[in-house]
């Protein structure tokens, strides 16, 4: 009797844990919302890339209070990077070094709209986050966007640019209703 429940209970454990391991894969809470191309990323944290002239307007005290020269505080600033079918558009403030002019009525933000080119979506199963790769332009410049969005829909967005010095985002994705 001992043996029969012994043997019961070992094909249990077994069966389970292959089970619970293919259940985690397939039905991650992230999927969906990033397979729907329906979302919109709001930064709460701006990282640019600190320089000399950066560290001058630093000392100058013309950064927002509770922010520091490497991570400012976005919080009442209005941004966005939204993802819409096979659309993106993205407003965010830029601070850092632009190593071209912008011309006259350009823009002193990140703004594009259009349709990304070499889009990536890659979903990497050990660390359970998405890896997003694109490349759009606008008038006067091409940006190189990565994105990584974690289990939690907490968001990392970097954006390198040809006229400007890469920076970095923090915040969160959600659903557009």
């Amino acid at each position: 009797m001992k043996k029969l429940i012994l043997c019961f209970l070992l094909f249990n454990i077994i069966l389970g844990c292959s089970s619970t391991k293919t259940t985690i894969a397939d039905n991650h809470p992230i999927h969906s919302l990033v397979s729907s191309k329906s979302y919109q990323f709001t930064a709460d944290w701006a990282n640019p890339m600190v320089t000399q002239s950066l560290t001058a307007i630093s000392n100058s005290g013309l950064i927002p209070p509770g922010s520091n020269i490497s991570r400012i505080n976005l919080a009442g600033n209005s941004n966005y990077l939204k993802m819409d079918e096979d659309s993106i558009s993205a407003i965010l403030p830029y601070y850092g070094e632009r190593q071209s002019g912008g011309g006259y009525g350009a823009s002193s933000g990140i703004e594009f709209n259009g349709i990304p080119k070499d889009y990536q979506q890659i979903f990497d199963i050990k660390s359970s986050t998405y890896s997003i790769n694109f490349t759009i332009n606008n008038s006067i410049e091409q940006y190189f966007i990565r994105m990584t969005i974690f289990p939690n829909k907490s968001t990392t967005v970097t954006v390198n640019s040809n006229n400007r010095n890469s920076i970095r985002y923090d915040g969160e994705i959600e659903e557009i209703k």
